[in-house]
């Protein structure tokens, strides 16, 4: 099903160029949207999802944020808080959740851009099995030392969602 979601293509300036179907977007690494949202729990312990193995991108690896390609067309905070409950269960309307707007990432020699939303509260999760072998809470310190078992644009985006959270004291 995934192979056939349609995608927006942007440009360097986050405007749509073009909308292919995702299998194309990943065979030929094409910059796209897509939602980042840290979530960490009243203890300041961040929800890490480790990713299954069948993912069409960094399989296997840490997630540092929630989230995913955003459809052609869709609402920006929208697919923020639907990626937020379809991975984890978690419902963005029972907790605090910012939006934060866009970040251009960095993703190898591309980039892509990314909607970066920060979220708390404590909340029972429900992982989407097909995207989410587990779930770990980790502090700050303790994810970054995990560095190099992350999805590279995710931890990017994660330091970018911190940085914005504690400008506008979402996050101390």
């Amino acid at each position: 099903m995934a192979d056939t979601e349609l995608v927006d293509i942007v440009n360097e300036n986050n405007e749509v160029i073009d909308t292919v179907f995702r299998k194309e977007m990943r065979q030929k690494h094409l910059p796209h949207r897509a939602s980042y949202i840290a979530y960490c729990d009243r203890q300041n312990r961040f929800l890490v999802e480790v990713r299954t193995l069948t993912k069409d991108y960094a399989p296997g690896l840490l997630d540092a944020c929630i989230g995913g390609v955003i459809d052609s067309g869709e609402n920006f905070a929208k697919a923020a808080r639907r990626e937020l409950l379809e991975e984890v269960g978690v419902d963005s309307t029972k907790i605090d959740f910012y939006d934060l707007g866009f970040e251009k990432i960095p993703s190898g020699d591309l980039f892509l851009y990314g909607y970066l939303c920060f979220a708390k509260g404590d909340a029972i999760t429900v992982r989407q099995e097909s995207e989410v072998s587990g779930i770990l809470y980790l502090k700050e310190e303790e994810l970054l030392k995990l560095e190099n078992c992350c999805v590279p644009d995710s931890l990017y985006a994660f330091k970018k969602i911190l940085e914005k959270a504690r400008e506008q004291g979402y996050y101390k």
